[in-house]
């Protein structure tokens, strides 16, 4: 008879051999990985440099950035502004609903370091400067009506359209721009507790959360095999070990908060 120590140590060898299998069967039926994965900085990096800053984007582009992605919001004057939160609060010295600020009003407050909020026109503009592409995010499209269509257009005008990919969570922002101008390249984004990438989608990209492809790494198979490029974002498990684990994956291109940390496995 089996004693209650070998009992427990078979109990701990099942599990890991069906996530041995489970793994294994991924890599094995993954496919090619992409040979030039991309290189993109979440809201530029917040590690040494203030968010959605241009210092934050031009130290990410001077550590080779492919992308810098940001979030694009409206004040209440009709100004396209770079800005994550629905508030200043945690990001300025300031308070009070970005939908409710004038341009005037949020440019006159310190974003840290000294930096102002950026305007969506200044990013392409330094983006073009230094010949990076941009991935802009069209954030909390529902309180401003008009949005995705107007980031649109300003892309258009500065002559920008073939180095951008329009990003959002909600589908009809990206119906919206795709209205707009039907040339434009779309992401489609997932957060927390979307497993599954099968839906219907006509975005070009996808871009789930790496958690969740930790989870279930098939969906970048699945994406991959609808003709979807997958470029994959952190929540809270961002590290150099989970960065390399994603392109493993077979992401085609990863978002972090640490661009450094980034180059130095892309080995930039």
């Amino acid at each position: 008879m089996s004693s209650p120590k070998k009992r427990r140590f078979g109990c701990l060898l099942i599990p890991l051999a069906l996530i041995i299998l489970y793994y294994g069967a991924y890599f094995l039926l993954r496919g090619p990985r992409p040979a030039d994965p991309q290189f993109i900085a979440h809201r530029g990096g917040d590690v040494t440099t203030p968010e959605n800053t241009l210092a934050a984007f031009q130290n990410a582009i001077d550590l080779g950035a492919n992308y810098i992605e940001f979030d694009v919001q409206m004040s209440v004057d009709g100004h396209l502004i770079v800005i994550h939160d629905d508030t200043v609060d945690r990001t300025t010295n300031g308070t009070g609903l970005v939908s409710e600020m004038t341009l005037d009003q949020i440019r006159a407050l310190d974003a840290g370091d000294g930096e102002r909020v950026p305007t969506f026109e200044e990013v392409i503009q330094l983006a073009k400067d230094n010949q990076v592409e941009i991935l802009p995010e069209a954030k909390s499209p529902a309180l401003y009506p008009g949005m995705p269509a107007k980031m649109v257009a300003l892309v258009e005008e500065m002559d920008y359209l073939d180095h951008t990919v329009f990003q959002s969570f909600v589908l009809t922002a990206l119906d919206e721009m795709r209205v707009a101008n039907v040339d434009v390249a779309t992401c489609r984004l997932f957060g927390l507790w979307k497993f599954d990438l099968s839906e219907p989608s006509s975005a070009d990209y996808v871009c789930p959360m790496a958690e969740m492809v930790l989870l279930n790494p098939w969906m970048v198979r699945a994406a991959h095999q609808r003709g979807q490029e997958v470029y994959i974002w952190f929540g809270v498990i961002e590290h150099p070990l989970t960065m390399r684990l994603m392109f493993a994956f077979g992401a085609d291109g990863v978002m972090v908060d640490n661009p450094l940390a980034l180059k130095k496995i892309m080995n930039r």
